[in-house]
């Protein structure tokens, strides 16, 4: 009668994780829905504007690694926003190979009222972990993510055609 088998701490421990899970989507999912409904952007486009207004005039690479993201799925959301007219793109003063991206006077005005998104809340919550805990996090999630060998796009972002599952690039 002492203590419970270790099936039972095993399956009470997948339990804790998928719940963590679920919490995390749904977060997600919710906030999606609430900023497209409120701000006519999805969240992923939200947190890029956000990331350019603490950071203007950057590049795509910056923007990339200011949003913990591909610079190939940061370029679609981009695109997006620029389609938009939330942000423009010029090319640098000192290298001409360089494009700096600057939010237009509308894209400074969401990126102002919008509240933070989820990405920067759960960026907080990660930093808040210790670096050992960090990294441990990182190598579990790893093991147990689905086998992908492209680059993931933002939080409920499209993937741009040719690369949604079972499309893969050759």
């Amino acid at each position: 009668m002492g203590s419970q088998p270790e099936s039972t701490n095993i399956e009470s421990a997948t339990r804790r994780i998928l719940q963590a899970f679920r919490s995390i989507v749904r977060e997600l999912r919710l906030t999606s829905a609430s900023t497209e409904k409120a701000f006519g952007i999805t969240t992923a486009q939200l947190f890029v504007l956000r990331a350019l207004h603490e950071s203007p005039g950057t590049s795509l690479g910056v923007v990339a690694e200011r949003t913990a993201t591909d610079q190939s799925s940061v370029s679609v959301v981009v695109r997006k926003l620029e389609e938009k007219k939330l942000l423009k793109k010029r090319v640098s003063g000192e290298d001409r190979r360089r494009l700096e991206i600057f939010l237009t006077p509308a894209g400074e005005r969401l990126s102002q009222m919008a509240p933070p998104t989820v990405q920067e809340n759960l960026i907080q919550r990660i930093a808040s972990l210790g670096s050992a805990e960090r990294n441990q996090l990182a190598n579990l999630l790893e093991r147990c993510a689905l086998p992908e060998d492209e680059s993931q796009p933002m939080f409920f972002e499209e993937q741009p055609a040719g690369r949604r599952k079972g499309h893969r690039k050759a």
